[in-house]
């Protein structure tokens, strides 16, 4: 049979009638899994590695358009940087202790940490009258990400924004620092730190002054019950092993609570930061990503203004972890698909487009198409079952020595002629994520 016509629009192949498609029934969740588990072949041909970069949706920034909303392209980079600092979180340097003078107790150098930032007031509109968003993360944002690094030892974060139901923008931060940000009874002056730093910021440009204007004006006769207060909780679902978020309502002791610590604070620290501990989380990346990756528009939000994420310097510049795929993955591979037959998917990235090892048979592309490489889905947490001995101890070097990089700089010894920039990216052969 002859090399069937496909024409290849916008990364999707369509093929003539009576011939698979691909994509068919590949979930955007596989997809995703796939950018996280890209094994190059030996040899793999000139453009091997453009066509891979499109297989999994990483835009060249030329082509890359702000359109208020997450692209998959954005989704995909922000699990790689989750994916490096839950590696840095889970070596065993990572549970050192360092003493915080600033805030009186000691810290792990690295534990995962996820805040959210609300606004206690309505956003305020520019002169066009459309949410300013790019002032709040200019004059708000931006300097309480510096508060973070001078006064809560935080070295890393990735921040991403979202709008609320109500059109506010609201930020999720994933720090490597834990903070807490509890009250204490009795000692005002060490309670929710955090969140007096978050409302500081706020006060400076009005939003304080706003919300307790509007909580004395409702309050004016004394406590008001607001039947239709709610809140976000958070549900661990065994049967899916995951965190589910649902609005209740807030009963009648809590308002009375929120209320009675309102009146005594004059109403100036109002309950703007949520932290999340994510140490005793079931699948920490999961979590994490759920938050950090919502923003596409699929739930009728308003689109934002600017920049939708961000993170630091540092993280930016680890790459992932790569090497040469060999024998020894490869066996690796092979015992995990015959452990659990089905957890291995393969992709084909091909000039013709990118096929599941199906398509391209029942395309009867082979000998045809040349195969580019090929991309191996498969779970994570499986794999590691299965992963030789020697690889994990390179793997786990790579990131230990990112981790001094970073954490202890003044120990990591650089040779005569050291590269920094050559030295953080190893061949671009194999993604282990």
């Amino acid at each position: 049979m002859g090399l069937p016509a496909i024409i290849k629009c916008n990364s999707m192949v369509i093929a003539p009638a009576g011939h698979a498609r691909r994509g068919a029934d590949r979930t955007d969740a596989q997809r995703e899994a796939a950018c996280k588990n890209l094994l190059y072949q030996k040899g793999a041909r000139e453009g091997a590695e453009a066509a891979v970069a499109e297989a999994l949706g990483e835009e060249l920034k030329a082509k890359t358009a702000r359109n208020g909303y997450m692209s998959k392209a954005t989704k995909s980079k922000i699990k790689t940087l989750v994916d490096t600092l839950v590696f840095l979180s889970q070596l065993r340097e990572a549970s050192q202790q360092k003493m915080n003078k600033r805030l009186g107790y000691k810290q792990q150098r690295c534990y995962l940490t996820l805040i959210t930032l609300t606004l206690p007031a309505a956003q305020h509109l520019n002169e066009m009258g459309e949410f300013d968003d790019e002032h709040v993360k200019r004059k708000l944002l931006k300097p309480f990400l510096q508060k973070l690094g001078y006064t809560f030892d935080v070295d890393l974060h990735i921040w991403v924004s979202e709008p609320q139901e109500n059109g506010n923008i609201h930020f999720h931060i994933l720090i490597d620092k834990y903070i807490d940000n509890t009250k204490k009874d009795g000692n005002e002056a060490e309670s929710q730190q955090l969140t007096k730093a978050w409302n500081s910021i706020l006060a400076n440009h009005g939003y304080i002054q706003e919300y307790a204007t509007a909580q004395r004006a409702r309050h004016a006769a004394g406590f008001a019950y607001d039947a239709s207060q709610q809140r976000r909780v958070e549900h661990f679902d065994a049967a899916t092993g995951r965190y589910v978020t649902r609005m209740e309502a807030v009963n009648y002791a809590d308002q009375v609570e929120a209320y009675a610590y309102g009146e005594a604070t004059g109403w100036q620290n109002p309950n703007t930061v949520d932290i999340h501990k994510l140490k005793a989380q079931n699948n920490i990346k999961a979590y994490i990503c759920k938050y950090l990756t919502k923003n596409d528009g699929q739930d009728g939000r308003r689109k934002l203004g600017g920049n939708l994420w961000g993170t630091t310097d540092q993280l930016r510049q680890v790459q992932a972890y790569r090497e040469e795929f060999g024998d020894e993955l490869r066996d690796a591979l092979i015992r995990l698909d015959a452990h659990k037959p089905g957890a291995l998917k393969t992709m084909l990235v091909t000039p013709a487009g990118n096929f599941t090892a199906q398509e391209f048979e029942d395309n009867d592309l082979g000998g045809q198409v040349p195969v580019l490489a090929t991309i191996y889905t498969y779970s994570q947490a499986l794999f590691w079952k299965f992963a030789p001995w020697a690889f994990r101890r390179r793997f786990e070097n790579y990131y230990r020595e990112a981790f001094r990089r970073i954490y202890s700089p003044h120990l990591v010894a650089k040779p005569p002629g050291f590269d920094d920039e050559k030295r953080s990216q190893p061949a671009r052969v194999a993604v282990l994520a």
